[in-house]
């Protein structure tokens, strides 16, 4: 078996990209204007919970684009960098509508 090159170095952040399952999401349909500035979030993932503090205003996008295309039809991503406690800090979370495939030519 041939051995691996090791190298060892530091990192000033560990950046995460999580993709969420929507469905607490949609269950909202929509988030009323006078709703706090700020969302807590929550996330359980392998026996570990995360948490993330997210603006409304990206919520209630994420929310909108989710109502208007369907939760088959999109994907939530969320990213910030994460916290030796289990934080995900600089959170930003935005719906992305999946691109269909081209349909083959033949």
């Amino acid at each position: 078996m041939e051995k691996a090159l090791k190298i060892a170095t530091t990192a000033r952040k560990l950046k995460v990209t999580a993709i969420v399952d929507a469905t607490p999401f949609v269950a909202l349909r929509t988030i009323p204007d006078n709703a706090p500035a700020r969302t807590d979030l929550t996330i359980a993932i392998d026996g570990r919970t995360v948490t993330a503090d997210l603006a409304t205003r990206s919520v209630r996008k994420a929310v909108k684009t989710l109502t208007d295309n369907g939760s088959d039809n999109v994907v939530l991503i969320l990213q910030g960098v994460l916290t030796p406690s289990n934080r995900i800090e600089e959170a930003g979370i935005v719906a992305q509508v999946k691109v269909q495939a081209p349909a083959a030519a033949g």
